[in-house]
């Protein structure tokens, strides 16, 4: 059984998909992520427990498939970017993995903060503004308060650069992370000298940012006692979780730009060049092209919380239901709150709305003066027809739920098919591993009430 493994560093949980050529799903890991905060603001997961979650979450997977190590002929991933390790002469850690949601250099110091706000930054890295969560806040930070360490690190690497080093022996990481540093030099290819001398950090201790989907060698031994895989298996470098989930949804395949519906709301599409773009970032694609990203924080975890607190004995299922009860643009505070289902449905709804309303301006804000006709939904909201709907008419476009609900695995399965050599090319990829689930086409009659209802987003 040929298996391709696509790997998932989500800030909350680690996803490890196995797939076949077909692109189906065979086995699933899923495992949350605990990580841990020795001072305020500090958030840090030790080394050790970053390969044991991935070697049971490979385990499960393994078992769902009926398969073993063997079995997996390519792998790649998708990660979060600006999470770090420091590693000494020996290739050993000198930190903990500090995760990107960590605020140690909180406030930002205002030289760091006039250095990313300047014109020359955002025309070269293709976003403005630098912050506390930032990796080279941290290692400003590092060099100030932890001196001793900073001068013992002879490598200094994000996660998807210590995954691909830790497992091929190779200095290398992606691109499509190295641009959210800061860094990086979106528009012009690899690191940018100006930052590095103003950061000091020198460009012997970063990896080399590939292209995503690069071929990146082949695991050596010490991934058997890693992650459980044997030796030999053909590696290539991924790309920024965001970037990959679209590509695995079948970006430019199956429609023109993507959203995504989880703890944060995200708009993608490719463009040609890096033109910067209030609020979005940039990074490269595969094909020379570059992904134009925005995102907004409130994301679904508004209906958690809902759910939670204010209808505990019903699942968001039966909340989105209850949905159906109340026409589009339903005021909550019109409905009496003795009716109770449809009192729950108006508010649900409203909340729906109000995210697909934070989803339109998202994309907006990508497309520029592009026409975007069909949009590809990800997420846990892609899960659902009734928010499907909402954002068709909310948009004013076709939406499509991809069939796989990993998206971000399945893009990371693509890119190891090719470097493999199951396809020529990530479009043969795409074109034999992602399919369409279910469509969702505009009604006039409610992208009417939405085009002149006013939204708070």
């Amino acid at each position: 059984m040929a298996l391709l493994l696509g790997l998932d560093f989500g800030t909350s949980y680690f996803k490890v998909g196995l797939f076949d050529p077909t692109g189906a799903l065979r086995g699933l890991g899923r495992v949350a992520v605990d990580k841990r905060s020795p001072e305020p603001g500090w958030s840090e997961l030790p080394v050790e427990d970053f390969w044991r979650l991935l070697r049971t979450a490979l385990a499960d997977a393994l078992a769902q498939a009926g398969a073993s190590g063997s079995d997996i002929a390519g792998l790649s991933y998708a990660s979060q970017a600006n999470t770090f390790v420091l590693l000494d002469r020996y290739g050993g850690p000198l930190t903990p993995l500090v995760i990107w949601t960590d605020r140690r250099a909180h406030p930002l110091e205002p030289a760091v903060g006039k250095f990313g706000d300047s014109e020359r930054f955002r025309r070269t890295t293709g976003f403005a503004g630098l912050t506390a969560e930032c990796a080279p806040a941290k290692w400003r930070w590092l060099q100030q308060h932890q001196p001793d360490v900073w001068r013992r690190a002879t490598r200094v690497m994000t996660l998807s650069d210590y995954f691909t080093f830790s497992l091929t022996g190779e200095p290398a990481g992606d691109a499509s992370t190295a641009a959210f540093t800061g860094l990086y030099s979106t528009a012009g290819g690899g690191w940018w000298p100006e930052a590095l001398e103003f950061f000091d950090v020198p460009r012997t201790s970063l990896s080399r940012p590939l292209r995503p989907g690069t071929t990146c060698g082949r695991t050596v031994p010490r991934a058997l006692e890693l992650l459980g895989l044997p030796p030999g298996v053909c590696f290539a470098v991924g790309g920024l979780d965001h970037h990959m989930a679209a590509i695995g949804s079948g970006l430019e395949r199956l429609a023109d730009a993507s959203i995504s519906t989880g703890t944060v709301l995200a708009a993608l599409m490719l463009v040609d060049t890096v033109e910067p773009v209030a609020d979005c970032y940039h990074g490269p694609h595969v094909d020379g092209r570059f992904y134009r990203l925005a995102f907004d924080p409130a994301g679904a975890n508004q209906l958690e919380a809902y759910q939670r607190h204010s209808a505990p004995h019903l699942s968001i299922a039966q909340l989105v239901d209850l949905v159906a009860l109340v026409p589009p643009g339903t005021p909550p505070e019109s409905v009496a709150p003795a009716d109770a289902s449809r009192r729950h449905g108006a508010i649900v709804r409203s909340l729906m709305e109000r995210i697909s309303a934070t989803h339109r301006t998202l994309l907006r804000r990508v497309q520029g003066k592009r026409v975007v006709r069909r949009v590809i939904a990800t997420g846990g909201g892609a899960r659902s027809s009734t928010w499907l709907q909402i954002n068709a008419d909310m948009l004013d476009a076709t939406i499509i739920a991809p069939r796989c609900h990993e998206r971000a695995c399945l893009g990371a399965a693509a890119f190891a098919a090719v470097a493999v050599g199951y396809f020529h090319s990530l479009p043969d990829a795409l074109l034999a591993m992602v399919h369409s689930d279910r469509v969702a086409e505009p009604q006039s009659s409610t992208v009417a009430i939405y085009a002149e209802k006013r939204f708070a987003v």
